[in-house]
């Protein structure tokens, strides 16, 4: 009787938490205008943004200035192929060349000289020009390092054919790459825009609930409620966590192993975990923004301005070794560069807890951080 006694208190107190939970569930079927862009961003825009955003160089347009019009000439041509590299056309003269740079038709003309396959023929060293449109800097940089590349297994070969006779010295370059073996970004870009959305709807969801509250006054009548504040910030966190999980399932099976047919190595049930727990330190971030915000229109301006920021600091655009030194130690304080971490070393790598552990620590303390100083603002906003 005593313990029954002991639990009641416990018992009630879940209890009036599932009630506002349900409560908010039944709130965000209303909203059905967030509820249909919540879909399509964990659809569609997924698929999108993984298919058609890419830091690779493909099909860039290539002019040829061929004054030799030798057999060498024309094989060297032919290495310049898709995906990488588009032919548009043969030119006569390098004006021509250059107008089509500057005109933006091509990104890289390449001039070979007369003599070319004499030259090579007889052991004397030639040159040819490659010039380049450096306004797309990325680009212009890929291409240069693709050209490069070929201009010299083009000299090898042609080396070893002039001297098959003779016995030469070779170096073999015997790549090994790891979890990508093609090169290909798309399941890492998938990754990347599905974290992303994760943040957006972790911060957005809370925050756009309770700054609803708000404006209808009903927040008050919560507060005046035998509810505790904290129960409140559960109430509206733990419900859009679980939603958010239930889109994280919907882009990893149907978009990302579904309609792109793309392979997923690690557990997805440590991948859930690991996402539950950032997306609750997430929507404290959001409970924050609502709790010194007064109204939808002024969350949705915080949101848009706090987001570039973070997904700066969150070191998957630009690599901690790249960062300043200055916003370095202010990367490691956001809680969406350990995620990442840790949901690319678990869907790419196949890493197993004793390998993100820490990732995984890092999430759960700053986190805790976050929803602490949540709650204390919370709290403080209303008295």
């Amino acid at each position: 009787m005593n313990q029954s006694n002991h639990d009641w208190p416990t018992i009630v107190w879940c209890w009036r938490l599932a009630v506002v939970c349900r409560k908010e569930v039944v709130q965000f079927r209303r909203n059905w205008i967030l509820a249909l862009f919540m879909v399509y961003a964990f659809t569609m825009m997924a698929y999108h943004n993984a298919t058609a955003i890419s830091q690779e160089l493909k099909r860039a347009g290539l002019v040829v200035i061929d004054n030799d019009r030798s057999k060498a000439s024309r094989d060297l041509i032919y290495r310049f192929h898709e995906p990488q590299f588009r032919f548009i056309e043969q030119l006569e003269n390098s004006r021509d060349g250059v107008k089509r740079l500057d005109d933006g038709d091509a990104a890289l003309v390449l001039d070979i000289p007369e003599n070319f396959d004499q030259d090579l023929l007889n052991g004397r060293p030639t040159r040819l020009q490659i010039q380049l449109d450096g306004a797309d800097s990325m680009r212009a940089y890929l291409a240069a390092n693709y050209a490069g590349n070929i201009v010299r297994q083009f000299s090898t070969d042609a080396g070893r054919r002039q001297f098959a006779d003779q016995p030469l010295p070779v170096v073999e370059n015997d790549e090994r790459v790891w979890f990508s073996p093609n090169h290909e970004q798309t399941l890492f870009m998938a990754i990347q825009d599905l974290a992303q959305n994760i943040l957006l709807f972790s911060i957005l969801l809370p925050a756009s609930a309770l700054a609803r509250e708000k404006e209808r006054g009903t927040v008050e009548q919560l507060l005046v409620s035998p509810l505790s504040p904290l129960q409140i910030m559960l109430g509206k966190i733990l419900p859009m966590v679980g939603i958010i999980l239930l889109a994280s399932v919907v882009t990893l099976f149907f978009i990302i192993e579904g309609a792109l047919a793309l392979n997923v190595r690690g557990s997805i049930g440590l991948f859930l975990g690991v996402t539950s727990l950032f997306s609750a330190s997430a929507a404290g971030v959001g409970i924050l923004i609502a709790s010194v915000t007064r109204n939808m229109g002024q969350v949705g301006i915080v949101s848009i301005t706090l987001m570039p920021i973070l997904f700066m600091l969150s070191g998957s655009d630009t690599p901690p070794e790249m960062m300043p030194d200055t916003l370095l130690p202010i990367m490691y304080l956001s809680p969406l560069h350990h995620y990442l971490n840790a949901a690319f070393g678990i869907l790419i790598k196949g890493a197993d807890l004793s390998m993100v552990w820490d990732s995984i620590l890092y999430v759960a303390i700053l986190g805790g951080c976050v929803f602490a100083f949540s709650l204390f603002r919370f709290r403080q906003s209303f008295r």
